[in-house]
């Protein structure tokens, strides 16, 4: 199974290597047309005025949308110059990159602040060294295939997002003019298989993320931090569940979003453009942050990070975390209570277990 597991992964990672080196090879491409468009400016700089800029530059400044009649067929064709371009280059650069930065940064604080003051929850009673199979090789195929696409696309669109006023200032602009075009190709390029990877999920983990008996009382005890009493938890825990659920609903904006952007014929007014890059800038923030706090939420359950590993969780972490799974798994007519457990222990001279060892946040 593990095996399996790392020929896929490999395959991924050789795919995506490819597409690099497409991107890379487009970017060297379109350098010369770049060169030739900074020697015009730079002619322009040095004194030789184009013949039609002053008016070109009274058309612009008009506060109205400038229309006029042509024999071109289109939506758009009987406009001279759409000024709804420069507002939104100003709502992209005065409120969307600041507010965008602001927020991820937040979410970064945030989760460092979780890193800190929030301790790590070991197994209750430590591992028992049996083991019970909780993924398939498919499922974790396709945990893996999604998070590849969304960290390589999470790159290429911060990179065009704030590489302009980030990379720059640092690298200066030759030396980001091939970044930005190797992240555009890639980004075009990949995006249709976050698709795939949306379809994939929606048929291997779907059936596990529907109300269940006892979701309420898991966010209403916060995974059992609020509560003395271990919870009974199924497949998943309400807290999987809405993340399984805001995955969906963002891959699927950022999905719909993407391909009006890929193929802008389709809708072909500006407005519309712009919306759509508005949505697909705001979930995609959205879903980095999510990940800033799905790998947080890993990282500070002992036991989670096997499941998609090896596909094998340990016997005492089910049971702490999803004993109605477990007991549904193995056909077990009671799991033992951990704080019952915990207790006994305590009694005999073991070593105190805190409450907050529950599964909290599995």
């Amino acid at each position: 199974m593990t095996k399996l597991k790392h020929f896929w992964f490999l395959g991924i990672m050789l795919m995506l290597l490819s597409f690099n080196i497409n991107s890379l090879s487009a970017a060297e491409n379109v350098q010369d047309s770049n060169a030739n468009l900074v020697n015009a400016v730079s002619a322009q700089q040095d004194g030789v005025k184009s013949p039609g800029s002053d008016l070109w530059r009274n058309v612009r400044q008009r506060n109205a949308t400038i229309s006029g009649r042509t024999q071109v067929k289109g939506a758009k064709s009987g406009t001279l110059i759409d000024t709804k371009g420069n507002e939104w280059r100003k709502v992209r650069r005065e409120m969307l990159v600041p507010y965008g930065g602001y927020f991820l940064l937040g979410a970064l604080g945030v989760i460092a602040l979780l890193f800190i003051f929030i301790k790590r929850q070991r197994i209750p009673n430590g591992k028992s060294g049996k083991t019970v199979t909780r993924m398939s090789s498919m499922q974790m195929i396709t945990h893996w295939f999604l998070v590849v696409i969304v960290g390589f696309m999470s790159i290429t669109g911060l990179l065009l997002l704030f590489g302009r006023f980030v990379i720059i200032p640092i690298m200066g602009l030759e030396a980001f003019s091939p970044i930005a075009s190797a992240s555009k190709e890639g980004h075009n390029l990949m995006g249709p298989l976050l698709i795939i990877s949306l379809l994939m999920m929606l048929f291997y983990y779907l059936r596990h993320n529907f109300p269940a008996k006892g979701d309420l009382k898991w966010l209403f005890t916060l995974g059992g931090i609020f509560s003395k009493k271990h919870l009974e938890v199924g497949y998943f825990n309400a807290g999987e569940k809405i993340l399984f659920w805001a995955t969906i609903i963002l891959c699927t904006l950022l999905s719909i979003s993407g391909l009006l952007l890929l193929f802008p014929y389709y809708e072909p007014t500006i407005e519309r453009t712009q919306l759509a890059l508005l949505i697909h800038a705001i979930a995609a923030l959205a879903i980095i942050a999510m990940v800033f706090g799905h790998i947080w939420m890993v990282y500070t359950v002992e036991g989670t990070f096997d499941a998609m590993n090896t596909g094998e969780v340990d016997e005492n972490w089910a049971k702490s975390h999803h004993s109605r799974w477990y007991k549904e798994k193995t056909n077990t007519a009671e799991v033992e209570d951990t704080d019952a457990i915990s207790t006994s222990e305590n009694d005999a001279g073991g070593k105190p277990s805190s409450k907050n060892e529950e599964g909290a946040y599995s």
